[in-house]
């Protein structure tokens, strides 16, 4: 999981974004956390390749509607309390060079 205090680092950059707790999915299912992204027009930010891999590409595959997905990879980044601003900047510059990214996965 990643730092909760990412998305309060995010939206100090100006973005609109929210933890999977303080949206009220801690401990729910991939599948609840993507359908949610959906319905709410957002995009998805994790380290979890494998689950959400699959649920991108079973959802295009369909033609179902689909979101965003962005994959990090924490080790890139500083440790401890650095971590969440880290993360932050780094996904504001990609979000910045990528201001209406498709519905899929992407690797910042």
């Amino acid at each position: 999981m990643l730092p909760p205090a990412t998305a309060a680092e995010l939206n100090a950059l100006g973005h609109d974004a929210i933890g999977v707790a303080e949206a009220g999915l801690a401990g729910r299912d991939d599948a609840t956390v993507y359908e949610t992204a959906v319905e709410q027009q957002r995009l998805v930010v994790t380290e979890n390749v494998a689950d959400f891999a699959t649920i991108t590409k079973d959802r295009l595959a369909a033609g179902e509607t689909s979101v965003p997905v962005v994959f990090v990879r924490k080790h890139q980044h500083s440790r401890g309390s650095a971590l969440a601003p880290a993360l932050a900047r780094h996904l504001h510059r990609w979000a910045t060079e990528n201001p209406k990214p498709y519905p899929g996965a992407h690797w910042p």
